[in-house]
């Protein structure tokens, strides 16, 4: 591990990844006009942290003494944009937000609407953006525009470059996203995004999906292996443990939930020996019942999650082949059993339930994810026994189950047996790499590559010009109503799932 304090690593490394990633290649079809700095918000309430101690910039909320004159952002490089140029702008969450948020985006001198950010329970570190008609173009690089909250509560608090703070990487900061359609090309540039700081994430199931795609690369990538250890030491670094938690407080050396467990999976396979696993281990161990069932909560009614299957069976699993612990073998399988007997339900696939309880969310297409990459990475790692062979046998079964959703297109809708609810991005993508993960290991058939490529081919229509994945369903903090309402966004943890399909490593 570095010497360095994590401060200063942060700096450096930030300035490691914008040299290379900075205006974006000269060569791609698209490139960052940066807006430039518009000063340092307020500090957050109640002693509240920023990852990593990035600066930060805030739109004031609604009746703010201020908000009627809106936060002003003007451009680093206002440059000369070639014809038939179109332009998104965006803003990255600094905090978590557990509520509706719209930002209105005017023309800074004109005054002219440009348009409205719709921003909904918006997560840690995720990029949120604004297509600008491409009329408004010329005046917004020159005038800059005003941003004014038009519904919330509290200020949104988004990265931007300050004095005196570590930059976030480039594509979390203000800008404009300027590009040339060229098809097929966006496809690729996911790599350039999953291989830099730009897809660092909330620590817990999301950064831990990111983590686990950089592994997967790194068998074959130095470059990934690179940027893996990067992220770890983000998080672990001088071997503690420090990020944002749910409540946009620092936590140091604690882990709060059975989600934050997957980050450890990846930690225990690139440093078997780093004093933080025995935290999550005895973690588990707390959060065990009689029976072995690890779960949230207390009781003989706790909740049960498919989540579990992959932030909590599958590291426990990697944990017992890397220190030779049969002990912890044994959690990662009861506590898969435990899902498998509440939660599946043949073609119905529940994401919770309480234990004394009817399971929800049916056929959730991510709680489906969780389901099938959780059995099959927690099978990778276990011995092939009698204890582990029904595992086998359910997942494939579930797989079968799963295939007979996916749509002509090559994906599956938010919740697969409801068209209504609409196409859904981050399920398709982590179904994709549970069954390309599940071949790779044998325990799928060579079959289910052909379901793999349509999902491939369906997936390309949904990037970015600069290779994030659009189209997923927020996270359900929002409840049962944002899952439904096809409400769709950019979460950069989608970047890992992608990792597991990737042709070129």
């Amino acid at each position: 591990m570095t010497q360095l304090t994590r401060r200063d690593w942060l700096a450096t490394a930030v300035l490691l990844t914008t040299s290379v990633f900075g205006m974006g290649k000269q060569t791609a079809p698209y490139r960052y006009v940066l807006a430039a700095e518009s000063g340092r918000a307020t500090p957050l309430p109640n002693g509240g942290y920023v990852p990593f101690e990035w600066g930060f910039g805030e739109v004031p909320p609604v009746g703010a003494p201020g908000n009627g004159n809106g936060l002003k952002l003007t451009w680093n490089q206002p440059a000369a944009v070639p014809a038939n140029s179109r332009a998104t702008l965006r803003l990255t969450s600094a905090t978590d937000v557990r509520e509706n948020v719209e930002i209105t985006v005017k023309t800074a001198v004109s005054g002219k609407l440009v348009g409205t950010f719709d921003i909904r329970f918006a997560m840690y570190l995720q990029p949120f953006e604004l297509p600008i008609p491409a009329t408004d173009l010329p005046a917004v690089l020159a005038e800059g525009v005003n941003l004014t909250m038009a519904a919330g509560s509290k200020p949104f608090w988004f990265f931007q470059n300050t004095t005196g703070s570590p930059s976030a990487p480039t594509a979390y900061l203000p800008h404009l996203l300027l590009y040339q359609q060229q098809p097929n090309v966006a496809a690729t540039a996911w790599k350039d995004r999953l291989l830099s700081l730009e897809s660092v994430q909330t620590f817990g199931w999301m950064e831990g999906c990111v983590l686990d795609g950089l592994h997967e690369l790194s068998i074959t990538s130095p470059n990934a292996k690179t940027v893996l250890a990067q992220h770890l030491d983000l998080f672990f670094g001088q071997n503690s443990l420090v990020y944002a938690n749910l409540n946009n407080q620092k936590a140091v050396g604690e882990i709060n939930t059975v989600e934050s467990i997957l980050p450890f999976a990846i930690l225990a396979q690139t440093n078997p020996a780093h004093p933080l696993l025995q935290t999550a281990i005895q973690f588990c161990e707390a959060h065990a019942n009689a029976e072995g069932v690890i779960a949230d909560g207390t009781g003989n009614n706790r909740t049960v999650k498919t989540e579990e299957c992959y932030t909590v069976s599958y590291p426990l699993a990697v944990l017992a082949k890397m220190l030779n612990r049969p002990d912890l073998a044994r959690l990662a399988i009861q506590t898969a059993y435990a899902r498998v007997t509440l939660l599946d339900k043949g073609t119905r696939i529940f994401q919770r339930g309480g234990e004394q309880e009817t399971p929800v969310f049916e056929n959730w297409s991510r709680g489906v994810v969780w389901y099938l990459l959780g059995l099959a990475k927690t099978l990778a790692y276990l011995p092939n026994n009698a204890q582990t062979q029904p595992l086998k046998l359910v997942l494939q079964t579930a797989v079968n189950n799963v295939i007979a959703y996916q749509q002509p297109n090559g994906l599956w809708y938010c919740f697969m047996h409801e068209p209504e609810t609409g196409l859904e991005t981050s399920g398709t993508a982590g179904i994709a790499a549970a069954l390309t993960y599940g071949h790779q290991k044998g325990l799928l058939p060579a079959s289910v590559l052909d379901v793999v490529a349509k999902a491939r081919k369906g997936l390309t229509a949904y990037f970015t010009p600069d290779g994030y994945l659009t189209g997923t369903a927020q996270g359900n903090k929002g409840g049962n109503a944002l899952q439904r309402n096809g409400f769709r966004v950019i979460s950069p943890y989608t970047l890992g799932f992608l990792a597991h399909l990737d042709e070129t490593s």
